[in-house]
């Protein structure tokens, strides 16, 4: 990056907890630039804060392509994932991986598998009516489902659990990462070549047969795509549904509402996902120069896709510190744009509206447990790691409405 020096050189926007983070973005943004060189984990890479260049650059695979930067901060540890591939191996392999992950399958999951987990998971509170919410119900449940829905053994969690939280800190903690991803290849691939022998109805089976083209999955891409959809699909979801749930709990008003009118609650979702993104930025590298906002940026610069900074711009999300309920829009740039759009979009909405619905529903009076404030941390991943609450009373499971579907689960 030669000479450029960072702006607010006292943080680092890949590190730090920045608790502060979003006060921090609209000061540079009032600073009248929308490209600027901030500290990323050590050096010097570039930040997007105009919510069009956010959503141009995610779609922009011609000149800034996503494998590009993950081959160099994540491909060593996570193996060539869907969004370390281009062109046309992107596509397939998306195509071959991702038929559990369609609207209709996750509708039909929603009665099979959400639901049940949902409630089983409120049932294990017991006599309880205080308790850590993040630790009981919000860290676990999707790291459940996505556990059902590869078919592996619910006992074997936290020991995957374990590895997975080091296999995607490789920036950080490089040769721990590695050896991770190779006690969870070990644990894997005996579950992989036994599903090829007797497919059932789990993903990992669905993985070993699906074929496009005279095209099948072999053992790494099945792999690899087991590495993404862990991560990807439990730690954003968990950290947006607690922010999700500390927003409605913490506003009378707010709780009051998706109380009387369950139809809200799918506006509740989108602006959880927008005002606490999980995920704030995500890295893109220059391999040519380019020119994004009016600011040149070198070649072999690091680009970071700030989806916190666009959900949180004036010109598009007025009020943008503000949870609300009345937006007329909501096109938050969370789950990114163009050909790596989140897979996992749909799964992740419709754990959130289940969730929130079922904790509203069983729990009478859930609130918070004090006046202690929740601070939100991080950047690369960001979210809230405790969730203290009391309720009333657990109620027994209920006939469930989905909001989105507008009728019984």
């Amino acid at each position: 990056m030669g000479n450029i020096a960072p702006v607010m050189p006292e943080v680092d926007f890949g590190s730090d907890p920045l608790e502060d983070l979003y006060e921090r973005l609209a000061t540079l943004r009032a600073q009248g630039s929308r490209v600027v060189p901030v500290r990323y984990i050590g050096e010097t890479a570039w930040l997007l804060l105009n919510y069009d260049d956010v959503t141009e650059t995610f779609a922009d695979e011609k000149r800034l392509p996503a494998a590009a930067a993950y081959e160099r901060t994540g491909m060593p540890a996570m193996g060539r994932i869907l969004t370390a591939m281009r062109g046309e191996q992107h596509r397939v392999n998306r195509a071959l991986a991702g038929g559990a992950l369609l609207p209709g399958a996750i509708r039909r999951a929603t009665e099979t598998l959400l639901v049940p987990v949902a409630n089983g998971l409120i049932d294990e509170f017991g006599d309880r009516r205080s308790l850590d919410l993040v630790e009981a119900y919000t860290r676990r449940y999707p790291f459940n489902i996505i556990s059902r829905l590869i078919g592996v053994p619910i006992e074997d969690e936290a020991k995957i659990d374990g590895w997975l939280n080091k296999v995607i800190r490789y920036q950080w903690e490089p040769e721990q990462a590695l050896e991770a991803r190779a006690a969870l290849d070990g644990y894997l691939t005996p579950i992989v070549a036994e599903r090829r022998r007797n497919p059932g109805e789990d993903l990992i089976s669905q993985l070993v047969t699906a074929q496009i083209e005279s095209r099948r999955l072999d053992e790494e891409e099945i792999l690899s795509f087991l590495r993404l959809i862990y991560p990807a699909g439990t730690g954003t979801t968990f950290m947006t549904m607690s922010a999700l749930i500390l927003e409605v709990i913490s506003n009378r008003a707010i709780y009051d509402r998706l109380k009387a009118h369950p139809l809200d609650r799918a506006a509740a979702v989108e602006e959880a996902l927008r005002k606490e993104a999980p995920t704030t930025m995500l890295p893109r590298y220059s391999e040519t120069a380019v020119t994004i906002g009016g600011v040149d940026i070198p070649a072999g610069a690091m680009i970071l896709v700030c989806s916190g900074a666009a959900n949180h711009d004036p010109a598009i999300f007025p009020d943008p510190t503000q949870f609300s309920l009345d937006r007329a829009t909501n096109p938050h740039a969370t789950f990114g744009r163009g050909p790596h759009f989140c897979l996992g979009s749909h799964l992740a909405r419709a754990e959130l509206r289940v969730s929130l619905g079922l904790l509203l529903e069983r729990l009478p009076g859930l609130r918070l447990a004090d006046d202690r404030p929740i601070p939100c941390v991080g950047t690369v991943v960001r979210g809230i790691r405790t969730l203290p609450v009391v309720f009333d009373d657990i109620l027994p499971p209920i006939a469930y409405v989905d909001p989105a579907q507008k009728g019984p689960a």
